[in-house]
């Protein structure tokens, strides 16, 4: 990708951490990089002045806020990439999310994980989203496993992970893992309602075309495992919807979606792996990939990635 045919706008209203990845992006990315100092700024100045094709903001400033920002740039700028980025707890702000259509959080760590970011913003760039390898270097180790039954997950789970390291492979990771796989044979590929899995019907073969694809790439800094169904059926507003309700109390204090069905393997994977990543090909193709650093290196909040296209 040559990165100097795209052109980010970074708006922060922190000159310091504005200029920083303004920087990076353009010395280290080679983008065509231009900044803003608030939400203001960025509609009446900057995005009149140049060409852009992605926005790159902060979540809290002066003037007007990230959402709201956002939001106008997708009314005035319908093509354009949008992605937030705070310091803060993600989980607060998945209302917002919700409210304004907004897939892509990014989190400020410390350190601040550029890799990521860079990986992130050329994904949305060239719509080229799918793959969990794009987040590592090509000479990564890889398996690839595809998964045709529904009879014994947890043998599949295993096997995927089977050459990690000890040390990362837990009950908790199997758990996401066979969840993941279920939302994918039941919901991505058989269409089958939460409400009556009662009926549902586990003696089945997929065909190599429904086929799930279960793979696993892993380096000396992290490992992914992804999981791809053949049918495209989530949507970005379910899951921000889905999100929402287990980070929403009631008046007991217990989430409002503790007893949803549907939904459920989504929130536990971000809620027990590092990074959870949802790339939607509409009727066509989910991919779900979940991300873990096998040293507590980055620290700071989860981010959100939901790319459709």
């Amino acid at each position: 990708m040559d990165n100097q045919n795209y052109c980010i706008l970074v708006v922060d209203d922190e000159p310091e951490m504005r200029e920083m990845i303004a920087d990076y992006l353009s010395d280290v990315e080679g983008y065509q990089v231009h900044t803003a100092e608030n939400g203001r700024d960025a509609l009446d100045r900057a995005l009149k002045s140049r060409r852009t094709d992605l926005v790159l903001s902060d979540i809290n400033m002066p003037e007007m806020k990230g959402f709201e920002l956002l939001n106008e740039v997708r009314s005035r700028y319908p093509e354009m990439k949008r992605v937030l980025i705070t310091a803060y707890n993600v989980e607060d702000y998945l209302g917002l999310a919700l409210k304004y259509d907004v897939g892509n959080i990014f989190v400020k760590t410390t350190p601040f994980n550029f890799s990521e970011l860079s990986t992130a913003l050329s994904n949305l760039l060239t719509n080229n989203i799918f793959g969990a390898d794009r987040f590592f270097a090509p000479q990564s180790r890889k398996k690839v496993i595809q998964v045709k039954h529904a009879r014994n997950l947890v043998a599949e789970a295993r096997e995927a992970i089977r050459d990690l390291p000890e040390s990362v492979t837990s009950k908790k990771l199997e758990l996401v893992i066979v969840e993941l796989l279920t939302n994918a044979i039941y919901y991505g590929v058989r269409r089958e309602s939460p409400e009556d899995k009662s009926v549902w019907q586990h003696d089945f073969e997929l065909s190599s075309e429904e086929a799930i694809v279960l793979s696993v790439v892993m380096d000396d800094e992290k490992y992914a495992v992804s999981v791809t169904d053949n049918g495209g059926h989530l949507t970005k507003q379910d899951i921000l919807y889905w999100l929402n309700r287990q980070s929403n109390k009631d008046k007991s204090g217990l989430p409002e979606g503790i007893f949803d069905t549907h939904g459920r393997g989504l929130f536990i994977a971000r809620k027990y792996i590092d990074r959870l990543i949802i790339n939607i090909d509409p009727a066509k193709k989910t991919e779900v990939i979940i991300i873990n650093y096998l040293s507590n290196v980055y620290q700071g909040y989860k981010p959100l990635y939901i790319n459709e296209l």
